[in-house]
């Protein structure tokens, strides 16, 4: 918690000290004006219930490590997570680790067939000036609690900067339809302010 406020403190100062028009002005509880808050996440939000999946109970295929380039450079974490029940869209296992400070990169194993997928657009999310309330239920490193997903739905909800992209930063929801994810809401959260 101290590094990412440490973090917003250090990129607010460069860039109000390099451009009179960006600030980002700290608010009462210890946050400020551009980070990412529960008051964010719309009324009229998709939801997990909304995109329902039947969780599958069966033996899990093994990996299929042969496809991609990124398959093959995260073979072990890969490996490993195929080992575990399907957490994500019925029958298949979203799979985190972390790539660096308020970064995770994330791959979907399908437990029946082992193939794993690679999502384009989204391999990475990255959780910089993000409320901790809104990373609640991270495992090892709370960047992991900016993505959001259960079992049975196919509903993925990641908060922060997917591809650590500052353009799509904000809480996006995406369907994942058996072999790929589709945006199908975005709310944009600025990584900073500027004044006129």
């Amino acid at each position: 918690m101290k590094f990412r406020k440490l973090l917003a403190f250090i990129f607010v100062t460069v860039v109000t000290q390099n451009s009179s028009a960006a600030r980002a002005i700290p608010e009462d509880d210890g946050y400020n004006e551009v980070t990412i808050r529960p008051s964010d996440l719309p009324p009229d939000a998709p939801r997990f219930q909304d995109f329902p999946a039947k969780r599958y109970a069966g033996k899990n295929a093994v990996a299929d490590l042969s496809g991609s380039p990124l398959t093959k450079a995260y073979r072990t974490r890969i490996k490993a997570w195929a080992k575990e029940k399907p957490n994500f869209a019925g029958h298949f296992i979203l799979a985190t680790w972390g790539c660096g400070s308020d970064c995770t990169q994330l791959a979907i194993i399908d437990a029946v067939t082992g193939k794993v997928f690679h999502p384009a657009g989204v391999t990475t999310n990255v959780a910089v000036n993000v409320h901790q309330k809104l990373l609640e239920g991270g495992d090892l490193w709370h960047a992991s609690g900016a993505i959001k997903f259960q079992a049975d739905s196919r509903l993925l909800i990641l908060i922060g900067s997917p591809e650590e992209d500052i353009k799509r930063r904000g809480i996006s929801y995406y369907v994942w339809n058996e072999n790929h994810l589709s945006l199908v809401r975005f709310v944009h959260k600025a990584w900073y302010h500027y004044t006129q």
